[in-house]
């Protein structure tokens, strides 16, 4: 890479680079030389002397009446680092005052729940996919009620695998409530799993929660769903589920 190159990969302009190399190698020169060798025009080349003057790479002096030009030594160069590390930090101290502000425009909307509806297979797995990159606790799982033979019969294996996948690359452990003519499923090491009574308990809806989002797909031939955020909604599934997650496993305990 060039020399101009790497010097506008440390912050210089392009044209900042060619006229402060151009006057770096003349030593003191007139803007009408510089311009000349670092092929720029004589009044951009003005304009560019006076930005590297500002940052310290370029220094002037008065002969006869005439300015002259002189590029500061490479180690002034440090000084762009400097630069940008004040504006940064200046930037920083800006955003710590602003943030206050935001947040109180974020929490406005936090309390309003966001309701998005999904339509066909398509928008079924793109809801399922969104659901799963919600922000929560680590230690959260994903709290699933469903109808496993439902789910068999309409969702092939190859998109509920898709699913798992995102879940377990997430690290996301599970919870389900589900019901199922053919059997247990087993808990394992990424989720727990309880069943109900199909005779019971009808379950014709996949609902998932996890932080703040809750997720529902009818579970029909025509796929549909409907994803809805809102923490207050969210927190209070959750506590549904945990009732119910009680009320599964004296169910079990009885039987």
């Amino acid at each position: 890479m060039s020399l101009d190159k790497e010097l506008e990969q440390i912050g210089l302009s392009e044209k900042e680079a060619r006229v402060y190399l151009s006057a770096l190698e003349m030593g003191q020169a007139s803007v009408q030389k510089i311009a000349r060798k670092a092929d720029v025009n004589r009044a951009t080349t003005y304009s560019v002397l006076e930005s590297l003057v500002k940052k310290g790479l370029c220094s002037t002096t008065e002969q006869n009446n005439k300015v002259y030009f002189t590029a500061s030594p490479p180690n002034s160069l440090l000084s762009l680092f400097e630069m940008k590390k004040k504006k940064i930090e200046t930037q920083e101290d800006y955003f710590k005052k602003l943030l206050p502000n935001l947040n109180s425009l974020h929490n406005k909307q936090d309390s309003k729940p966001t309701v998005r509806f999904f339509e066909g297979h398509q928008g079924f797995l793109n809801s399922g996919a969104e659901f799963l990159q919600t922000q929560a606790d680590k230690t959260e799982p994903v709290r699933m009620i469903f109808s496993k033979d439902l789910i068999e019969d309409i969702i092939d294996e190859k998109d509920r695998e898709k699913f798992r996948k995102i879940r377990l690359g997430r690290n996301i452990k599970s919870k389900v409530i589900y019901t199922y003519e053919k059997g247990e499923l087993k808990t394992t090491s990424d989720g727990e799993r309880r069943r109900i009574s199909a005779e019971k308990f009808l379950l014709n809806c996949d609902i998932e929660i996890l932080g703040n989002t809750v997720l529902f797909a009818p579970l029909t031939k025509k796929l549909s769903s409907v994803l809805i955020k809102n923490q207050k909604i969210a927190d209070t599934m959750k506590v549904i589920f945990d009732l119910a997650w009680l009320g599964a496993e004296v169910k079990k305990e009885d039987a």
